[in-house]
């Protein structure tokens, strides 16, 4: 009986490892919201990049946001640092601020080489209802609102998954989409 116990408990701690979560989870699936960026440019009436710094005036000089109380100043991007990259598996939101990139954007469903401002990165799994306030060297400030709810994760009738949450996005109280387009 002294060895029958641990045995008999082995093999059932064996088949519960070989179980898995598959018992615990009832197929339920794992969902990794997308970190949020949020992507500013800033141009002309003309379409000139106000955001290049080789730009006498340009825009990028002593702008920051401030977001939840705290003010990000702009700064570039480190060596090596990518303003956005593809992720694979859970990944979880660094808050990295305000930064200025040149790179290929699409904006207006065409790609174009331009400066842009960055924020970012806000987690993608959070309700939010809140500001993002930019501020310009010469005092003007630009709002962008972001609010984001009602994260769901359900099994319909037909045994697939709705997996949706709600967002929006306000550029100075009119609706707006992200990437934002400022025209100064």
């Amino acid at each position: 009986m002294k060895r029958i116990f641990p045995l008999l408990f082995t093999l059932y701690l064996a088949g519960l490892c070989l179980a898995g979560c598959e018992i615990l989870n009832d197929d339920y699936p794992i969902v990794d919201w997308y970190p949020v960026n949020v992507i500013v440019t800033v141009q002309d009436k003309n379409g000139n990049d106000l955001l290049d710094p080789d730009r006498d005036g340009n825009y990028a000089d002593g702008v920051s946001l401030t977001f939840q109380g705290q003010t990000f100043p702009v700064r570039d991007l480190e060596p090596g640092e990518y303003w956005d990259c593809a992720e694979t598996k859970a990944y979880f939101a660094k808050m990295k601020g305000l930064r200025l990139v040149h790179d290929s954007l699409y904006v207006n469903q065409s790609r174009k080489l331009c400066y842009f401002l960055v924020f970012g990165q806000i987690d993608g799994a959070e309700d939010f209802d809140e500001d993002l306030v930019i501020k310009w060297r010469d005092g003007r400030q630009d709002v962008i609102h972001y609010k984001c709810w009602n994260h769901h994760v359900r099994k319909k009738l037909d045994g697939s998954w709705d997996i949706d949450c709600k967002r929006s996005w306000k550029l100075n109280r009119l609706d707006s989409q992200n990437p934002f387009q400022l025209v100064k």
